[in-house]
């Protein structure tokens, strides 16, 4: 079923001879193996981007640490205060 949608949107992507399409095609044709995992495994990178956006807004709101013990530290409090007793997953 997957194999025969992609396909079709492969058909579609030649078809319309716009070069975002043929773009879009090669990207996907470039990480065809990870989306394939993404839509029949059940994995997820969703953890660690939400880690990495608490270090994002961290780091913005403390307007530049120049100690980076204490920056450490300020995230891994975040962290714990904002993901309490939460199981991995």
């Amino acid at each position: 079923m997957i194999r025969s949608r992609l396909f079709d949107f492969y058909n579609a992507a030649a078809d319309s001879h716009m070069a975002e399409t043929a773009r879009l095609a090669r990207t996907i044709d470039t990480w065809w193996p990870a989306i394939l995992t993404a839509l029949t495994e059940d994995v997820t990178n969703a953890r660690t981007e939400g880690f990495n956006r608490i270090i994002k807004d961290t780091k913005r709101v403390g307007c530049g640490y120049r100690n980076m013990d204490n920056y450490r530290r300020r995230i891994l409090a975040h962290i714990a205060l904002t993901r309490g007793n939460e199981t991995a997953a």
